[in-house]
């Protein structure tokens, strides 16, 4: 079963046109001080994150205006907003960013191509026994951590204050584990506390690692790394398959990769 494409194709447009206009338009900058758990706190309202906030809302609406006509479609969910809205949101912040305009051109032209594409894929995985499920289950399952990827370079990057960082991968990682779950059909009370255990766990990682010195990119594919592993366990949990020969093979897994981040990451 496909969506409906006239739909699909004007709610793309239109976030792709607004992401072309927010490099264009200059918005004024906030900077609103406060105090958090007796730290001083300022947070630096600019034109990037007012578009950001926009554009995921618009994304996540109209993501549920498509997925809303499946026939199979239950009130109340809202998990396949998370990765159009993420996607969106990552996508308004790192366009700014662009060394250039050919660079900027390429990003929205793979934002042209993703968008559709996740939406289609959260439409096509409503119903667990249409034919395309598992593969459009797998591709939601590989951009989830792809962008888990590009969240957590992006926060280790922002070098906000420790909470503010722990914050921002608790919100993060509960909303792709919450996604990354949703496929094992499980109650959403049950799924959503283990997305916030798995949230809680990686926002505790991040703000510890907010006082290293590591660059973005190896902070990124390490806390991949870790996200990878919690999330794993977490779906074997849900499942009731987890075991000593499961908790050995993500044990392995996890040698192996702190292996190859070290002789290969700078």
């Amino acid at each position: 079963m496909i969506p409906n494409y006239d739909k699909l194709s004007v709610v793309a447009s239109v976030i792709l046109l607004c992401l072309a206009l927010s490099l264009i338009i200059v918005l004024p900058t906030e900077t609103p001080s406060l105090v958090v758990l007796g730290s001083p706190l300022t947070i630096r309202l600019s034109q990037n994150w007012l578009a950001a906030a926009l554009l995921t809302g618009m994304a996540c609406v109209g993501t549920a205006s498509i997925i809303r006509l499946h026939p199979l479609f239950q009130k109340g969910s809202f998990v396949s907003w998370i990765l159009p809205g993420l996607a969106t949101l990552l996508a308004t912040i790192l366009l700014p960013q662009a060394p250039n305009t050919i660079y900027a051109l390429g990003g929205l032209a793979v934002m042209g191509i993703l968008l559709p594409l996740i939406i289609t894929a959260e439409y096509r995985t409503v119903d667990p026994s249409a034919p395309g499920y598992r593969a459009a289950r797998l591709g939601l399952n590989f951009i989830a951590y792809l962008l888990a990827l590009v969240l957590f370079a992006l926060i280790h990057e922002s070098k906000a204050p420790g909470l503010l960082m722990a914050a921002a991968a608790l919100g993060g990682s509960s909303l792709l584990t919450l996604d990354l779950l949703c496929g094992v059909q499980q109650d959403l009370r049950r799924t959503g506390l283990h997305a916030l255990i798995v949230g809680l766990v990686m926002g505790e990682i991040v703000w510890a690692l907010s006082y290293s010195k590591i660059n973005s990119l190896t902070a990124g594919i390490f806390l991949l790394l870790v996200f990878y592993l919690i999330t794993g366990l977490a779906r074997q949990g849900l499942l009731k398959l987890l075991n000593r020969r499961i908790l050995i093979e993500f044990a392995v897994v996890a040698l192996i990769g702190l292996a190859l981040l070290l002789k290969y990451v700078p």
